[in-house]
């Protein structure tokens, strides 16, 4: 029952609808004058009664099929009557009267008219480039063709294909624009009669009746018909020079004959283009070529910019839209398989491939009545792997559903259809992948690129990625505004915390690109980077669980790095607020370079605020580091303050911070950088608002000071150890990987290492970068001593040497005067001399594994050194290890030895060589092996002699 009384609709639905176009067939409408239908005239017309055509048309109405007009009586169009008897007019569904909908025709009818004048005006605004690649170009084109008194003769060259013939007609137009009046454009290919230069000249200059067989009446060359316009001679090279010269006569004297008619000259003014796809000094006669003053060459597409690209592909498909009179809808791997494929042929071909996808789009759909076709990606098209860089600037155009092309809708140009450039991506995914991008351009493997990411990863917590400008509310996709707002509930919620408007702003940004980059990443990048958060992660379980929920949210799976971001801004906003009193003692004291530059600064300041609140610490030239700081100590103890707000102007004295808060337990508010005018707002602030640093900070921020807290008891528990090598980062990782290894970890509590490249440590602010407010630098490893002053400085040849390790346990603050540290420090010694001998016999060896015969060899060197009572030392222990894993791989290779070669018995040895021999006993059971006397006599003279 139910089905038969939802036919009775759908056909009662179907003859109203059908009324309706009938009336507009008997009642036409124009501009002037809309005759629209009303439920009384289609009941009357259809035979059903008016509520059930009032009913049936408002669920047209809703299914955007009929146009509504809120008059009395309420009037009706067909929807697609209205658009096709307004060209590009785009209807909506209801309108509150007549009048209105009039209005809507005509400012969209208005609109077109405006756009086609602004196209007829600019003829060169419908040529992609026109304000870009061929900006240049289209500038010498446009003087040389107003040029007085008849313009310059042009030549175009490039590739096959790149628009040569374009760029000739539009700039036909834009003369006739120019001038105000019509002028021919005739075009000739050279390449039709190149061999037969007497047709050629026949067809270029025309003949009179009579001059050859065939030539029944007089007739115009094309060199006539273009009199007063342009003459467009495409492939002009195949001309020979024979029919170059030809032409000489009407380009200098501006006169020429017809074949047959030598006896009268017929004058002409022509505007000569050629267009050439071969090289310009190979092919032409240099007397022709001197006859045209302008040559310009026409990028070809590979060299285009990707917006460009972009904007043909979409002009291709708009021409294909038009000519089908359909909608097209190309999706996202569409058109980045088109924007990234290598076409040969350039845009001729890339023309083409676009004709020969909508005719197969169109083939699909040719038996449905559908107004809409569907642009998919070729399977098995070979197209160019985009570079990061490529595919985030693709990304800023193309929206992940692709784009879609009304045919009923006037472009002004194909950039309409492109994405807006305003909504940018957030800073967060911008660092990311330029190091990414960075990284892949240099010869280096996944590994090692991972490891520098990871070692920069933690730059971003200092960054300003945690300061962004506001969204539109507008930019973002409206289906995704309630799920972000939902997502920053549930992130509050986690938190316990409530976001300010300012987070709020971060997290919306970041949400909107990380759903975006999320569905249009490429998979190397997610691959790569999938590990960049391993290690460097504080927050894992609550960012872990914010990705869960996102990822439920939205229906998608997010990058791993997600993880990383939610890891750093839940530290930034969770971030302990310190707690100050503005009525503790707080003190103001500033430190300068100069024998009285301080001084002035304050006796200034002070007189200017009639106070005395801040004090004064000058550093001659002939004064220490540590003599300063002791006055700076001073003044602090006897004044008894509880906090200072410590002002510094460069150099070692932006780590006075640190130590007045180590030494006094305080803290400290560091201003670096400063000038007069930072202590003029400093007063400022103190005496008439607050002493509180959490006041302070912000304030002094906002103003572009360079401000931070040094934390009391913070300062022997964050310590930063840089290594830094000329030879490039991967050495330097090598070293921290080494470093790590060697060193047990109570011994590296608290302690970071870093590693950066050298111009990262050449400037002490640009040092200061990689460095928090809580830590401190204790020293630089590297190849190259950098210029920054007060810190203690490693270089690799004293880390390899016997002292290395004791010059890092001092750096890290271990005292060797402890008896635990001196067994500590032989044990990581021995450690560090196995990890180094790894590290020099691996590309030696090729059976043995490096790892497990420097172990059993340390072990053989230490049972040797026991029982005969020699002292250890690090340097022996090291050749020891390569000499012998060396000799036992040689062994192993060739077992059999000549005896004659080995003419030493052990008796003839010393007596130490028995206990060589034991020692190595359990090796030879192991590896199946004879050590020969003579290899065991060179290790006894390598331990008991000395060099």
């Amino acid at each position: 029952m139910d089905q038969k009384r939802n036919g009775e609709k759908t056909m009662r639905i179907d003859n109203i609808h059908q009324a309706l176009k009938q009336f507009h067939v008997q009642n036409p409408s124009s501009k002037e004058t809309l005759l629209p239908a009303t439920a009384s005239q289609l009941s009357q017309a259809s035979g059903y009664t008016r509520t059930a055509v009032s009913e049936e048309l408002s669920e047209l109405v809703r299914k955007d099929q009929v146009v509504k007009v809120k008059s009395r009586p309420v009037l009706f169009f067909d929807k697609d009557y209205l658009e096709e008897q307004f060209p590009f007019f785009k209807s909506s569904t209801c309108y509150d009267s007549l009048a209105s909908l009039q209005e809507d025709i005509y400012q969209q009818t208005e609109q077109i008219h405006k756009k086609k004048q602004l196209l007829k005006m600019n003829p060169f605004a419908n040529v992609i480039g026109f304000d870009g690649s061929l900006a240049d170009a289209i500038k010498k084109l446009k003087a040389a063709i107003l040029y007085p008194p008849n313009g310059l003769n042009i030549l175009l060259t490039g590739e096959s294909g790149v628009g040569k013939t374009l760029i000739a007609e539009q700039l036909h137009q834009f003369y006739q624009v120019k001038m105000n009046q019509e002028v021919p454009f005739i075009y000739f290919n050279c390449a039709e009669y190149f061999n037969n230069p007497e047709l050629l000249t026949s067809h270029l200059f025309g003949y009179k009746k009579g001059s050859f067989t065939g030539a029944v009446n007089d007739q115009k060359g094309l060199v006539e018909l273009a009199d007063g316009g342009f003459l467009f001679l495409d492939e002009v090279h195949r001309l020979t020079s024979e029919g170059q010269e030809k032409l000489f006569t009407v380009l200098d004297k501006g006169y020429f004959t017809r074949m047959g008619e030598a006896e009268k000259q017929r004058n002409v003014s022509i505007k000569f283009i050629f267009a050439t796809t071969e090289a310009v000094n190979q092919h032409f006669l240099k007397t022709f070529l001197r006859r045209i003053p302008v040559t310009l060459a026409i990028p070809a597409l590979a060299e285009r910019s990707l917006k460009e690209k972009i904007q043909l592909i979409l002009s291709f498909f708009l021409e294909e839209s038009q000519r089908i009179q359909k909608n097209i809808h190309i999706r996202y791997e569409a058109l980045k398989q088109l924007t990234f494929t290598h076409f040969e042929a350039n845009v001729g071909e890339l023309k083409a491939a676009i004709q020969f996808m909508s005719a197969q789009a169109y083939l699909e759909v040719f038996d449905q009545l559908t107004e809409t076709i569907c642009i998919e990606a070729n399977e098995g098209t070979v197209k160019e792997q985009p570079d990061v860089e490529s595919l985030l600037a693709f990304n800023e155009w193309i929206p992940n559903d692709g784009l879609t092309i009304q045919y009923n809708h006037f472009y002004l140009s194909s950039q309409e259809l492109l994405k807006s450039e305003s909504l940018k991506n957030d800073r967060f995914y911008n660092f990311l992948l330029k190091e990414y991008a960075d990284l892949k351009k240099l010869t280096l493997s996944t590994e090692d690129a991972l490891a520098i990411m990871q070692n920069k990863v933690e730059q971003l917590y200092d960054m300003d990625i945690f300061a962004q400008e506001p969204l539109a509310i507008e930019a973002i996709d409206e289906t995704l505004q309630p799920k972000i707002q939902e997502a920053i509930v549930f992130f509050e919620q986690l938190i316990q915390e409530k976001l300010t408007e300012d987070f709020q702003n971060i997290l919306i940004v970041h949400l909107y690109s990380a759903v975006f980059y999320s569905a249009q990443m490429n998979e190397t990048f997610y691959s790569d980077t999938k590990n960049i958060y391993s290690g460097k992660v504080t927050q894992y379980q609550a960012a872990k669980t914010m990705v869960d929920f996102l990822q439920t949210l939205f229906g998608i799976s997010f990058a791993d790095t997600e993880i990383l971001f939610f890891d750093l801004f839940i530290r930034k906003v969770t971030a302990k607020k310190r707690a100050h009193s503005d009525e503790e003692n707080c003190g103001v004291i500033v430190v300068a370079h100069g024998a009285a530059t301080a001084s002035s600064m304050v006796e200034y300041t002070n007189l200017l605020f009639s106070t005395t609140v801040m004090r004064a610490v000058d550093m001659p030239i002939n004064q220490s580091v540590e003599e300063t700081l002791e006055k700076v100590r001073t003044i602090v103890k006897q004044n008894q303050y509880k906090k200072i707000i410590l002002m510094v102007d460069i150099g070692s004295l932006v780590y006075f911070g640190n130590a007045i808060s180590q030494t006094f337990q305080m803290e400290v508010l560091l201003i670096s950088n400063i000038n007069l005018l930072t202590l003029l707002e400093v007063a400022r602030e103190v005496i008439y608002e607050s002493t509180a640093f959490e006041y302070l900070l912000p304030v002094l921020k906002e103003k572009n000071h360079r401000a931070l807290i040094c934390s009391k008891g913070r300062f022997n528990e964050a310590k930063v150890l840089i290594i830094s090598c000329l030879t490039g980062m991967g050495t330097a990782i090598k070293i921290e990987q080494l470093l790590l290894k060697t060193f047990p970890n109570e011994l590296l509590t608290n302690v970071r290492i870093i590693t950066l490249e050298k111009r990262e440590v050449e400037d002490i602010d640009r040092l200061h970068s990689f460095v928090r407010k809580e830590e401190k630098i204790v020293g630089i490893i590297g190849t190259v001593k950098t210029e920054v002053p007060d810190i203690p400085f490693i270089s690799l040849q004293d880390l390899l040497s016997k002292r290395g390790i004791q010059l890092v346990f001092e750096l890290l603050g271990h005292h060797l005067e402890e008896k635990q540290n001196q067994e500590l420090l032989k044990k990581v010694s021995a450690k560090y001399i196995q990890g180094l001998s790894i590290e020099a016999i691996t590309d030696l060896l090729t059976v043995l594994n490096p790892t497990t015969i420097s172990i059993e060899l340390a072990k053989i060197y230490s049972d040797i050194c026991l029982q005969t009572k020699i002292k250890s030392d690090e340097k022996i222990l090291l050749r020891f290890i390569i000499h012998c894993a060396c000799m036992l791989e040689r062994q192993l290779l060739n077992p059999e030895y000549d005896p004659t070669a080995y003419e030493v018995s052990y008796r003839e040895l010393p007596e130490a060589v028995s206990v060589i021999k034991m020692a190595f006993r359990p090796l030879e059971v192991s590896y199946n092996l004879l050590i020969p006397p003579l290899e065991v006599r060179y290790i006894y003279e390598l331990l008991f002699e000395k060099a």
